[in-house]
């Protein structure tokens, strides 16, 4: 759950981010940029992170692993919030999801009791972690406790 929490504090609030801490002329474009770079690590640790994970048989080692990734992603756009670290957070942030996703959903279908009900255990699970997440937590921050720098400081 908090590895989603993070993930989703990083890329929800994403273009408020670009428009409003960093100025950025273009935060569409720049947004569009740092997606991209975002998906690219997400899709190449994605498919090293299973393979790594099915070679060793170990899932929690990645899973901490890329936690550790995403939380440093999130430290570094609160630490200095510059376009520079915007895109070694993006980098930091794919990567860490990346390997989390092509693990997590090993471990959470290895634990689920039935396998004919799993696709709609996930679904559930999925629903209940990242919806209220992205939107009432995520918010209250924003609100309440000192804008971006302390949503990513909360994500990190």
């Amino acid at each position: 759950m908090l590895i989603n929490a993070g993930n989703l504090a990083g890329t929800t609030y994403l273009l408020y981010f670009l428009t409003d801490v960093l100025h950025r002329g273009d935060p569409d474009g720049s947004l569009l940029i740092l997606t991209l770079v975002y998906l690219v690590c997400c899709a190449a640790t994605g498919h090293l992170g299973g393979v790594v994970s099915d070679a060793l048989g170990r899932r929690r080692d990645l899973i901490a692993v890329a936690g550790a990734l995403q939380g440093a992603a999130a430290a570094l756009l609160a630490a200095a919030p510059t376009w520079p670290s915007a895109l070694a957070g993006a980098v930091l942030l794919g990567a860490g999801y990346g390997a989390f996703l092509s693990v997590d959903q090993a471990l959470v279908t290895d634990v689920l009791p039935d396998r004919r009900s799993r696709a709609r255990d996930l679904g559930v699970v999925n629903a209940a972690q990242n919806v209220p997440l992205a939107f009432g937590v995520a918010w209250v921050v924003l609100t309440y406790f000192g804008g971006y720098r302390t949503l990513y400081a909360v994500s990190a």
